[in-house]
């Protein structure tokens, strides 16, 4: 199963290249776009993994200079079949969002014969307001 995210440290070790290398290239070549978790950490997607590798080839096996990496990359396609989280994103119901800091959910009493119906509401709560978080930053 294919990733959705990488850190900076898996991207430095599937490419083979330094972090700050990384970095760098991030403010050379505006296609490279990674988002920034909530800790502010770089997180990379499939397609910012494809430029990368694209751009260390060209720079290392091609040794095209950082204005033949751009031109070069200005014309390639790096679409990702895979489904894109961003538009996944969109297609979450603005309402459900809104509403998660209203949604409470009563205490888990373990007696309860539906404690996992709880449990579950509970974890599925978390986890929108993780998403939403998520989507205002």
């Amino acid at each position: 199963m294919q990733k959705l995210y990488y850190s900076i440290s898996e991207i430095s070790k599937i490419v083979d290249e330094e972090q700050h290398i990384l970095r760098y290239w991030e403010k050379q070549f505006n296609f490279i776009k990674p988002r920034k978790n909530r800790a502010g950490n770089r997180v990379y997607s499939e397609k910012d993994l494809k430029i990368i590798k694209s751009i260390k080839n060209l720079i290392r096996d091609e040794k095209l200079s950082l204005a033949g990496v751009k031109e070069r990359l200005s014309t390639m396609n790096f679409d990702v079949e895979e489904i894109q989280v961003d538009s996944l994103f969109e297609e979450i119901p603005e309402i459900i969002v809104e509403s998660v800091p209203e949604i409470e959910i009563a205490s888990i009493n373990e007696s309860d014969t539906k404690s996992e119906n709880k449990k579950l509401l509970l974890e599925v709560r978390t986890l929108l307001v993780e998403l939403k978080d998520f989507m205002n930053n």
